[in-house]
């Protein structure tokens, strides 16, 4: 080794231990001089911040807690080879967010419910009387009989405020009634996340918090430091079924959504376009190999699209149409950049998809398209989601021709039953597609009705009774006398008088 390399080697070694051995010297003294500031009691100023810190908290809880429900669920069970059957019970949580009897919770709560229970915070118990749900948002409303007595409310925020970071308090009832009105803290962990839990048709735009949300806790609300409701908590991920940090909650701003509509119309209808989309951005940004099947198809047969357009344009790209649905009518093409619908600019696709479910079927929109080099301008009329599901569910094509009365019906399958929330012993013929602005929709049937009788004539759950409503269907007058159905769906049995008006 150079003797002048050798020289310096036996300066510095000694240095850095040197200073090794006083930096540990300085960690130490750093450490004992932590701790013993730790141990001594709060200043008058930090004892102040602590005490506004907690005060934030505490107003937050109790702001909302009164309004924060205990709800009991019963459900009758068939007998089975693993069960004898009868009624079982479970338990979950809610938040009653308007003083006429509106409890918010999950549709995965009060689905498929005999009877429903609500208990107060304060020990008052009243007894379901209605149930609106809404699985697309995995959201419910059970509606309470007040008579007379003054219920607590608690008060939607805006979920779009809220940011990665924020603190949240979850309340609920884990584990059952010994555990009611139990307050957790955490924060926004991520915002917008899909879990795939709701499925195919799921509408999941969920707030993730790592405040610890377990079984019972499902319909209870997330809340922020200001005592507003930001989110209904839905589900969790956990290998063990219990918290381990990841907890999702439906946003606000989609509650306030359902709940209007479910109060003014008893069910949510969605507009539907029929496309498949992603955003400009997203796909700029994604992996090739990350793309799914779809887009790896669509990307085969065009694998320069990305390059060819310019590196400015935002929008949302359409990868497929959809045969005979409302984008293909209007004139949306695939490979058609969607850079704005009516007023309102398009960076992803997850903002189109929020526009058109907000937006009624039936409703024409305005699209500003990229093709070719050029804005072009589309007028679509907005489809039915529920009755593009009804085809999707029975593999049907959009221009199958329906009957006289604008409806599509099958025999009741246990799938079917199960789709559509009824036993699975269950028979009879169900609706599973209801045109827009028919006959039908205008005389008030709707998809998931059982059809029992038509002009006072049994209907068999076969294909038999499918030809003989058919054949009903086709000697009534429906301007004149009309056409008198008993239907039923988990609300009951009613009768329906099928007429056009004159």
């Amino acid at each position: 080794m150079n003797k002048h390399i050798q020289k310096v080697h036996r300066l510095i070694l000694p240095s850095i231990v040197l200073w090794a051995a006083l930096s540990v010297l300085l960690l130490s003294l750093s450490s004992e001089l932590f701790a013993a500031e730790a141990a001594q009691p709060l200043s008058e100023s930090e004892r102040s911040m602590a005490a506004q810190i907690n005060n934030v908290f505490r107003r937050a809880a109790a702001i909302v807690s009164p309004a924060v429900v205990s709800i009991r669920v019963f459900k009758t069970v068939p007998p089975s080879g693993f069960s004898p059957g009868g009624e079982q019970s479970g338990l979950g949580s809610g938040v009653i967010i308007d003083e006429r009897g509106y409890v918010i919770t999950n549709h995965h709560v009060a689905v498929n419910t005999s009877k429903i229970e609500v208990v107060l915070a304060d020990g008052r118990h009243f007894e379901g009387v209605e149930r609106l749900l809404d699985p697309d948002t995995d959201l419910a409303l059970v509606r309470i009989e007040p008579k007379g007595q003054t219920l607590p409310t608690a008060r939607f925020g805006d979920s779009e405020q809220a940011e990665v970071g924020d603190f949240v308090l979850a309340i609920g009832s884990p584990f059952g009634e010994g555990l009611a009105q139990t307050v957790t803290s955490g924060i926004i962990s991520y915002k917008g996340r899909q879990t795939h839990i709701l499925g195919k048709w799921g509408y999941e735009d969920f707030i993730q918090t790592d405040a610890v949300i377990n079984r019972g806790n499902s319909g209870g609300p997330l809340v922020n430091l200001y005592g507003e409701v930001i989110g209904i908590n839905s589900n969790i991920f956990s290998p063990s079924g219990y918290s381990t940090g990841y907890g999702f909650a439906v946003p606000s701003n989609i509650a306030k959504y359902v709940v209007r509509k479910l109060i003014e119309k008893k069910h949510v209808r969605r507009g539907w376009l029929g496309v498949y989309m992603a955003g400009l951005d997203t796909l700029r940004k994604m992996p090739k190999e990350s793309r799914e099947s779809g887009l790896r198809k669509f990307f085969t047969n065009n694998p320069n699209l990305l390059e060819e357009l310019p590196k400015s344009l935002q929008g949302v790209l359409v990868t497929s149409v959809n045969p005979g649905d409302p984008a293909e009518s209007g004139g949306i093409e695939v490979k058609d950049v969607i850079i704005q619908i009516n007023d309102t600019k398009l960076t992803t696709a997850r903002e189109l998809q929020d526009i058109i479910a907000r937006l009624d079927p039936g409703t024409v929109v305005k699209f500003i398209v990229w093709r070719d080099g050029s804005e072009i301008t589309r007028e679509v009329t907005l489809g039915d989601r529920d009755t593009a599901r009804g085809r999707d569910m029975q593999g049907l094509t959009p221009k199958e021709k329906t009957a006289k009365l604008g409806i599509t019906i099958k025999p009741l399958t246990p799938k079917l039953a199960r789709f559509f929330e009824y036993n699975e012993n269950l028979h009879g013929l169900i609706i599973v597609s209801v045109q827009p602005g028919s006959v039908a929709e205008k005389s008030g049937l709707k998809i998931g009705d059982i059809l029992i009788s038509a002009d006072g004539v049994t209907i068999q759950g076969s294909q038999e009774g499918v030809e003989r409503l058919k054949a009903i269907v086709e000697k009534v007058d429906l301007t004149q006398k009309g056409l008198e159905m008993v239907v039923r769906n988990n609300a009951g049995s009613r009768t329906v008088v099928v007429k056009n008006a004159k």
